[in-house]
């Protein structure tokens, strides 16, 4: 994680992940105005919680485009298929036939660190690198290819930059293949439980589970800052996501996650283990109102 280095050195080596969304043309189109940049505005959202879960740091963010730092090649390059996979699973929502294509660059090198600001080489190469990549490719340099491990530098092609680009020099293409990935077999569970043992339930995928003040939420949890409806979870696509619809916000801290993200009236991805912190944020001194876990079903013996 990148609790070490956060806030305390003037520059760091680390690998900077640069992704755009591209051909957004057709979603304007079907959508329209409004409803276009306010789809785009959720869905880089979702990317930036799927990356921070992943231990990434989101440095910059806009309208169609993500920055994020990591420690290690290998978990940007894994972050990147991930981002793919997420964006494939929130655009059925649009249309199943609907594809946005997320291109990548990935640069290693060294970052100055001066949050919230982070400057340097690499973060430009990355974003040059993205530039370069058409149709959902992920483009690297050579830095980033000799610190994968070899069975992920096995899947690297030398790549030849489109016109206009001849100043990014060697770059190298991943040979993306989702056939690959894990994908879960079953449904799986949420389990929701506050510190102090008094709440402690499991969920599965069939319906809405609501949070809030309100005596008819799912999980009930009193206090003047949680309200009566704060939040609730969804089973889509394979996944739980949170949409939060309080009036003082979610603090969602993944376990993997140095950083909790607040959110406002926005939607994240649950995935493996965490905290939520309804209404106050975050603090070290604050224990978080609910801890959660996505887990497979667990296993009854007939005997």
């Amino acid at each position: 994680m990148l609790r070490g280095w956060f806030g305390l050195r003037p520059s760091t080596r680390l690998v900077a992940l640069q992704a755009v969304l591209g051909s957004t043309h057709d979603l304007f189109v079907g959508l329209g105005e409004l409803r276009a940049r306010e789809f785009l505005g959720h869905t880089v959202n979702r990317l930036a919680h799927s990356a921070a879960a992943a231990s990434g740091l989101v440095a910059r963010s806009d309208s169609s485009s993500l920055l994020v730092l990591f420690e290690q090649a290998e978990q940007a390059l894994r972050t990147a298929c991930l981002l793919r996979e997420e964006l494939r699973a929130w655009c059925l929502n649009v249309d199943a036939q609907f594809d946005l294509p997320i291109d990548v660059g990935l640069s290693s090198g060294t970052v100055l660190c001066r949050p919230p600001a982070f400057e340097g080489e690499t973060l430009l190469r990355a974003s040059t690198l993205a530039a370069a990549a058409h149709g959902g490719e992920i483009l690297m340099d050579q830095g980033v290819l000799a610190a994968l491990p070899p069975e992920l530098a096995a899947r690297v092609q030398r790549s030849v930059p489109p016109p206009g680009f001849a100043h990014v020099g060697t770059a190298w293409s991943f040979v993306y293949d989702d056939t690959s990935l894990p994908r879960a077999a079953d449904p799986l569970w949420l389990n929701l439980r506050s510190p102090d043992g008094r709440i402690h339930l499991s969920f599965t995928p069939e319906r809405p589970i609501r949070i809030g003040r309100d005596a008819r939420s799912d999980v009930v949890i009193e206090h003047p800052a949680i309200s009566r409806q704060h939040a609730v979870i969804i089973w889509r696509n394979g996944s739980y996501m949170l949409a939060d619809m309080s009036r003082n916000g979610t603090w969602v801290r993944h376990q993997a996650a140095s950083q909790p993200v607040l959110l406002h009236r926005a939607v994240c991805l649950l995935a493996s283990t965490g905290s939520l912190n309804l209404g106050r944020r975050a603090l070290a001194w604050r224990a978080p109102d609910l801890l959660f876990s996505v887990t497979p079903p667990p296993q009854f013996n007939a005997g």
